[in-house]
């Protein structure tokens, strides 16, 4: 039975301590969810809103949104429910003409990567699977592209048996991209979206049957870096956590020992340091850390160890960005009460707070979303912890110099 893009966080728990496909397909498969018979999964129609709480336009979506610099890239079930998602539209909606747009359609969907969605120049990519997610011989990795000029959006390549969750990022036209191999190991292959053309440049060997290798965790990159998140298992199941970085034509520059990233969150930090990644930015010297389970972590890297800038809980996380800032890092407290945000300035370190609530002081941030352009999509809800009542979803389109930080 196909996973949902709505299962999201369920599938990334069900893979969290295996290092290559597959240890991770085998238990995807034993931890198969079951779709009780007669529940549907539907769309969910949200309304957006300025700073002012006065409505801007509605969407009606199914999943996690993208934010470019003019527009909300989302998806949509075709038949508004389903009980089995074979089938997922993608639209723009453009918030200058509020017009809305169908890019196309992708047929047997699975599963969309979407916290490595990255834009270059006028192209949105993003990789999708097809097929059967938990099984290698029937599902189909692909690298899709929207062209936000033409609204159109088309298969760059496809690899039958691809590993549903790598990672990318963009180094000027060029895409990074992380690719867990079948066999076991992964390589790091780099796109070039100007010419097509596509290289392997490392690859990272690991011994399945042993438990014993490397595995690349995350990739990031900022003007001048690409960075690594190396992790390397030896024998007795010894785990450390590595941070390479090279400049951008991937001359070796310097390695750093993060494994204490996860020694305050947990109890069983070896667990922690195994996960696949979901966030991981470096930015003169400031980390960014967020797993798929619990470890969560912002600090400073000084003198090779790190040094952390404040006590962060699961639920700490980062705006997500199709392009990185240069500037700064926007951090918020999901499903918190308080609705704090953090602005950490990349230049001096300054770390200023603020907080942001919708007209009804229940609903709490689901979801940022940070454009290059500074504007902010905020996903807001509120659900009664002991009635289950819920608030209608709202959607906040605000500029950053519209808060309030001190």
């Amino acid at each position: 039975m196909k996973k949902i893009i709505g299962l999201l966080g369920l599938v990334f728990m069900m893979i969290l301590y295996s290092c290559v496909d597959n240890s991770q397909n085998k238990e995807i498969h034993e931890s198969k969810q079951t779709i009780i018979p007669g529940t549907t999964i539907s769309n969910e129609t949200i309304s957006i809103y300025d700073i002012h709480n006065a409505k801007i336009g509605e969407i009606e979506r199914y999943g996690i949104l993208v934010l470019t610099d003019d527009s909300i890239i989302y998806n949509r079930i075709p038949t508004g429910s389903v009980d089995l998602i074979t089938e997922m539209d993608y639209y723009r909606y453009i918030f200058a003409t509020k017009e809305i747009i169908k890019l196309g359609t992708v047929e047997n969907f699975s599963y969309e990567a979407k916290y490595d969605t990255t834009v270059i120049g006028n192209s949105l990519y993003m990789m999708v699977t097809t097929g059967e997610i938990s099984e290698i011989e029937n599902r189909t990795l692909h690298l899709y592209k929207v062209d936000l000029i033409s609204n159109t959006m088309s298969v760059v390549f496809s690899e039958e048996g691809g590993f549903p969750y790598n990672t990318m990022t963009a180094v000027g036209d060029k895409l990074f991209m992380i690719r867990v191999n079948p066999a076991g190991g992964s390589e790091l292959e780099v796109y070039n979206t100007e010419t097509n053309e596509r290289k392997i440049v490392k690859k990272f060997e690991f011994n399945d049957k042993a438990n014993i290798g490397e595995a690349i965790r995350q990739i990031t990159s900022d003007e001048k870096t690409v960075s690594l998140l190396r992790l390397k298992m030896e024998s007795g199941e010894k785990s450390r956590l590595y941070l390479d970085v090279y400049d951008h034509d991937m001359n070796f520059l310097r390695s750093v020992d993060v494994s204490t990233i996860p020694s305050h969150s947990t109890d069983s930090p070896e667990n922690e340091l195994r996960q696949g990644v979901s966030n991981f930015v470096i930015a003169n010297d400031y980390i960014y850390y967020a797993n798929f389970s619990i470890t969560r972590f912002l600090g400073e890297i000084e003198n090779d160890s790190l040094r952390s800038i404040m006590d962060v809980n699961p639920e700490f996380e980062m705006a997500s960005e199709s392009v990185k800032s240069k500037y700064s890092g926007l951090f918020y407290q999901s499903f918190s009460k308080d609705n704090d945000l953090y602005l950490l300035n990349y230049t001096d370190g300054k770390l200023r707070k603020t907080t942001f609530n919708a007209d009804d002081e229940r609903y709490y941030i689901v979801n940022i979303s940070r454009n290059t352009n500074d504007n902010l999509l905020i996903t807001m809800k509120y659900s009664h912890p002991d009635t289950g009542e819920e608030l209608e979803p709202k959607l906040y389109y605000v500029n950053l110099s519209e808060l309030e930080f001190s």
